[in-house]
């Protein structure tokens, strides 16, 4: 080879050498040197990207946690507020938000009684002397004189005493609230057990007032254009009802609430075909249509209501007394009076006694579930009468008598400390002499 072909060789070898990325100019190592008969082998690259180290790895992980509980938390919380947005729209549409206000609020009057019942106890002087009206109220009561009305809690604490400078002051008293209203005028005050919470004018005179367990309020007014208007309000006090009441309905003189404080009665008063007559209506709240209806024997007076179950109501008349269905508005149980008057009752459930005056001397009668007699035994001056389930309280001149409902006298109270005017079935069975309240006890305790 002449020196011009190894030049011209040489200059092809840097070439391909620079071509391979050798900047060297001496043969490819693997080659016999004579490149120029060979074909260049391609490089061959992975295709898989290069593996990271695990550290690294978690390095980007620990990047992107907070990112990620962040989006997590934004999720959470756009989520809780589109859950909170229907939950209110439903609570107010369904009238629910009020109901939870004010069982909120009582919630805290009790947390607050209970914490100060360290101030109380029993026997108690009330500063009211002649009361007009004595009621039970969450385990405690109230009490309305000629001028105040005080409230005390369950554990013997006076909680408030107001003036409500009514001329005809009448209580009506619900689960945790109390209404007292004005039978001369047209206001009423609704108050909790600490404060007062509404005061209410009426276009025309208030007739009536009925609370129920869970503090609904049930208001009778004149009407110009009707016997009578009822309307029902919820807990703050909005209007959820509204019953316009004929002549041929009558004036309601007493309504009461069912358990469920959904439905109630209304016993009305009319003049038909020249007698008094009442009615009992079944109503509920969320239909505008008329329930069942009862009529009472013509020229009977009604007394009193009281709503036990979804199927007894008790209905007291001046002449008889029965228990009826609600659902049908029929009597499934009646005792007539035969002649006797009534002098007190204190209906139950399972047990109903009777105060009755018969042949001018006073009866204590005790009756079973049907209203079928237990028991009849002489109550000589007896004035009134309460009752618990298992036993009866006669009230005496001047002393309080204890009976079972078989009519067996457990004991007598002669040593009390005047005459006695209340017994009262609240979180002790108490009893209300002059200005004086204390726990009634057999006279052994």
């Amino acid at each position: 080879m002449n020196k011009a072909d190894k030049e011209r060789q040489e200059r092809r070898q840097r070439m391909l050498a620079r071509e391979q990325g050798h900047t060297s100019t001496k043969p490819i190592p693997g080659t016999s040197g004579n490149l120029g008969l060979r074909t260049p082998q391609p490089v061959h690259r992975s295709t898989t990207p290069p593996q990271e180290s695990k550290t690294a790895q978690t390095s980007r992980l620990k990047s992107l946690t907070p990112l990620l509980k962040q989006r997590q938390r934004r999720r959470r919380a756009i989520l809780g507020v589109v859950v909170l947005v229907i939950a209110l729209f439903i609570a107010v549409f369904t009238g629910a938000m009020s109901a939870s206000i004010a069982l909120l609020a009582d919630s805290v009057d009790s947390l607050t009684l209970y914490l100060k019942r360290g101030n109380g106890g029993f026997p108690i002087n009330t500063g009211i002397s002649e009361p007009l009206q004595i009621e039970e109220l969450a385990g405690g009561f109230v009490e309305m004189g000629a001028e105040d009305v005080v409230v005390y809690s369950a554990y013997g604490t006076q909680v408030r005493s107001f003036q409500p400078a009514y001329a005809r002051p009448v209580l009506a008293v619900g689960g945790t609230r109390f209404v007292v209203y004005n039978r001369a005028g047209n206001e009423l005050q609704v108050s909790s057990r600490t404060r007062n919470l509404f005061t209410r004018t009426f276009d025309e005179s208030i007739l009536l007032c009925s609370m129920s367990n869970n503090n609904t309020l049930a208001v009778v007014t004149e009407s110009g254009r009707y016997t009578a208007q009822l309307q029902i309000f919820d807990p703050s006090f909005n209007e959820i009802y509204s019953w316009q009441m004929t002549q041929n309905e009558g004036t309601p003189i007493v309504v009461e609430f069912a358990p469920d404080n959904r439905r109630f009665a209304a016993g009305t008063l009319a003049a038909r075909n020249g007698q008094l007559s009442c009615n009992v209506y079944f109503m509920d709240t969320a239909q505008d249509s008329q329930g069942p209806v009862y009529s009472a024997t013509q020229g009977s007076m009604l007394l009193l209501l009281d709503w036990q179950s979804d199927s007894r109501v008790v209905a007291v008349f001046d002449t008889y007394i029965a228990v009826l269905d609600p659902r049908t508005g029929t009597e499934t149980a009646r005792y007539d009076f035969g002649g006797a008057t009534l002098q007190s009752a204190a209906p139950g459930i399972r047990q109903t006694a009777l105060l009755l005056n018969i042949r001018g001397g006073n009866s204590l009668v005790t009756f079973d579930s049907d209203l079928t007699p237990l028991a009849e035994i002489p109550a000589r001056q007896a004035f009134g009468v309460t009752a618990t389930d298992t036993d009866v309280y006669l009230l005496c001149p001047n002393s309080v008598e204890c009976y079972g409902y078989d009519g067996v006298q457990n004991w007598v109270r002669n040593d009390l400390a005047g005459h006695p005017q209340a017994v009262l079935d609240a979180a002790e069975l108490l009893v209300f002499t002059g200005n004086t309240v204390d726990v009634l006890t057999p006279p052994d305790e």
